[in-house]
């Protein structure tokens, strides 16, 4: 092959547009995990946020990652404010200086409908290539705006990649004829590229939960988590399993004081620790090293970077059957799965994990799903992408 054709501007270009570093949480860690992988094969640029959401709306502390280690950090453009419309235009036209052969949206939150309606508009009428990447299609809290803002941004979409049987569904029946590919959410984080190297037992000693059965509820705490079932649920747990710990760790988007109060009256606070707070990535694998088990006891759900981490860490999970959650812990027998909002059979799986079942095998099945993402292939299905749609 000649020097020619090995030049670096014979690359597609692939235009990002999503939050992205030094924004923190789910989609930021998606967009830099998605900037790794496609920027080995393509020339790639991201787009992202000089304001992400209005702090009036925004319900938790901060929006920024305070992490020591950032995970993924990658060039970005931050010029979209989200709720200035001036600035909408200003980045559909830096856009198009580009001259992208594609340009991928992360799609998250019906929020951003009108800013992404008017960029992937302008994009559409110039001939450029749109793709939504839908994490979610409808948010989780769904008001009737959100399926109208939806509708308006996702309708500029040559195609969808979707992370989810479950949206690939959904998005079949409001987007029917458009093409949909399929990949799955990166796991974020692992064992292998921890900051810090635990071991289940120096972990707990570090948590002061030493010899105890760990059940870690991680993530930002918000209804449709179901957290207030799994408090719920525990005190049968613990008449069963009476070294059981419950390890709630997360920032809360709700009022904290109602779940310190459902703690209290459950009777066994001696027996839960609850850390309200974002936990930068450094810490994160303490946390996981220390769980036997992370319990999703979710009312709602498309799919869960929660989920992931805990694959990353080889650690089985007890999770209800919503959405797409429950996907590959049936497939690979990751742990056990029940249906939303039941309590006493969300109790009753996590005592059936730690008395009446094969631990081992669970294990088993989050070493096999943790080698069954493998979002290195991602590169290949935007290959696909650019050549078919």
């Amino acid at each position: 092959m000649s020097d020619l054709l090995k030049n670096d501007s014979f690359k597609k270009k692939i235009v990002i547009v999503g939050p992205a570093y030094p924004y923190r949480g789910g989609p930021a860690l998606f967009v830099g995990n998605l900037y790794e992988q496609l920027v080995k094969d393509f020339d790639v640029e991201v787009f992202s946020f000089t304001r992400l959401y209005p702090q009036l709306l925004f319900p938790g502390v901060r929006q920024e990652d305070v992490s020591k280690v950032p995970a993924k950090p990658h060039p970005v453009h931050r010029t979209i404010d989200s709720i200035n419309p001036l600035t909408w235009y200003k980045t559909a036209r830096e856009i198009l200086l580009l001259k992208p052969d594609l340009v991928a949206f992360d799609w998250y939150q019906p929020f951003f409908g009108m800013a992404y309606n008017i960029i992937a508009g302008i994009l559409k009428k110039a001939g450029i290539k749109v793709l939504f990447i839908t994490e979610n299609v409808i948010s989780h809290e769904a008001r009737f705006i959100d399926t109208f803002l939806t509708k308006i941004a996702l309708r500029h979409a040559d195609a969808f990649l979707t992370l989810s049987d479950s949206v690939r569904d959904f998005l079949k029946s409001m987007f029917g004829g458009k093409p949909i590919w399929q990949s799955t959410l990166p796991l974020f984080h692992t064992s292998e590229n921890a900051a810090q190297t635990w071991t289940p037992e120096s972990a707990k000693e570090k948590l002061v939960l030493k010899n105890k059965n760990v059940i870690l509820f991680f993530g930002y705490i918000r209804k449709y988590k179901g957290l207030r079932d799994l408090i719920a649920a525990f005190p049968a747990v613990l008449k069963k399993v009476p070294d059981a710990h419950l390890l709630i760790v997360g920032e809360s988007y709700e009022n904290v004081e109602e779940y310190h109060a459902l703690i209290k009256q459950s009777g066994t606070e001696a027996s839960i620790t609850m850390i309200n707070e974002y936990v930068p990535n450094e810490d994160i694998p303490l946390y996981y090293t220390a769980a036997d088990v992370v319990a999703l006891p979710y009312i709602s759900a498309t799919q869960s970077g929660i989920v992931k981490i805990a694959f990353g860490f080889e650690k089985p999970v007890v999770a209800t059957d919503v959405g797409g959650l429950a996907e590959e812990v049936l497939k690979t027998g990751a742990g056990i799965v029940v249906p939303p909002h039941d309590v006493e059979k969300f109790a009753q799986a996590l005592i059936d994990f730690f008395k009446n079942s094969n631990i081992e095998a669970f294990k088993k099945g989050a070493r096999e799903a943790k080698e069954s993402n493998d979002f290195s292939k991602i590169g290949g299905i935007f290959k696909e992408i650019l050549a078919k749609s």
